[in-house]
């Protein structure tokens, strides 16, 4: 897809896909560990979730470009129309939401080297 189309798009959607792109990331960088299969899900579910994602939104935000920045700032700003889940504050949510969105908007934009990079930056701890 183009850069312009999936830039057109409403930034739920880019969320929507984005939120399997980030479980697509994270459980394929643990098919490689010698964890069980019960173990990987609890590690995959420890980082796709919305308090991991904000701190993974702003330990990357400074290496995002202006469409990559607009886009997160859409997200944010979206009104998804659910209520906010219990293990997350509003604040967390929406910018899980925002990176997510970036996620979605790299897969759809053919951007996956992208998208693997940032999602591998943002898990590093500080």
């Amino acid at each position: 897809m183009s850069k312009q189309r999936a830039y057109g798009l409403p930034a739920l959607q880019l969320a929507f896909i984005g939120d399997t792109v980030c479980d697509l990331l994270a459980r394929t960088e643990l098919m490689f560990s010698d964890l069980s299969v019960r173990d990987m899900h609890r590690s995959a579910t420890s980082v796709v979730n919305a308090r991991a994602q904000a701190d993974q939104l702003a330990k990357i935000r400074h290496l995002l470009d202006a469409d990559e920045t607009d886009i997160v700032h859409r997200a944010r700003n979206a009104h998804p129309g659910h209520t906010v889940p219990q293990a997350a504050s509003r604040e967390e949510y929406m910018a899980a939401t925002g990176f997510e969105a970036l996620m979605g908007y790299l897969y759809l934009t053919g951007q996956m080297l992208r998208a693997q990079k940032l999602f591998q930056l943002s898990k590093i701890k500080e």
